[in-house]
């Protein structure tokens, strides 16, 4: 289950550049973890995303670097990285995850935005390889200033006709659910591989439910 990636290795920091949460789909990819892959590690970090008052703040930062005694084709470690900062005040971590990934795969992330009402900030860990990717939601309470992350897996999936359609995370509600929408499948026409709506998925509970049905025309 997943998408199609062929992203040349960059090994470089990106610069940190304000956008406005009008620009959210912001994204870091290590590249393939073969043989072109350093042995030291390396750190990218995405732009940086503001609300619309700009008293809050957002980056994600990808780290990774060849297992100890592996082979370079063998895979990488790789750590993601959730970086906030509000009313002005220093960038704190807010979340870490560590993965190993095989080689081939390739990690990453989006910053999806905020909560309609501004109190809940959404990014996703990803992970692709050939035509599919897998996504962790992660959800940051800005009033709180706590996280909560959870792998979406094969949740929807299960519940819907397969047809290898994508799941895209779209955004997350006032009470921290992430929102994936699932377009027809561009692989198949048939009727029953059409749109399959928008989801929520609460990472307290790990369901997911259908809150709509979109046409085509409407898919971002």
């Amino acid at each position: 289950m997943y998408r199609s990636i062929l992203i040349a290795l960059a090994v470089l920091i990106l610069t940190a550049i304000p956008c406005r949460a009008a620009q959210p789909y912001l994204s870091v990819d290590t590249g393939e973890c073969g043989e072109d892959t350093p042995t030291k590690q390396t750190v990218l970090k995405s732009q940086v995303l503001n609300d619309q008052a700009r008293t809050f703040k957002a980056y994600g930062s990808v780290l990774f670097r060849h297992l100890p005694g592996r082979s370079q084709k063998a895979g990488c470690l790789v750590v993601y990285g959730i970086f906030v900062s509000s009313h002005g005040g220093p960038f704190r971590q807010a979340k870490e995850l560590s993965l190993e990934t095989e080689n081939g795969e390739i990690a990453g992330i989006d910053l999806v935005g905020l909560s309609p009402d501004g109190s809940k900030f959404a990014a996703d860990f990803w992970l692709a390889e050939g035509d599919g990717e897998e996504h962790r939601p992660v959800v940051y309470n800005i009033a709180a200033k706590d996280t909560i992350d959870m792998p979406l897996e094969d949740k929807i999936q299960k519940l819907v006709h397969g047809c290898d359609q994508n799941e895209d995370f779209t955004g997350v509600t006032n009470a921290g659910e992430a929102v994936f929408a699932v377009p027809p499948s561009i692989y198949d026409d048939s009727p029953e591989c059409g749109d399959k709506g928008l989801w929520h998925f609460n990472l307290k509970t790990g369901s997911v439910y259908r809150v709509a049905r979109i046409s085509g025309v409407k898919w971002r």
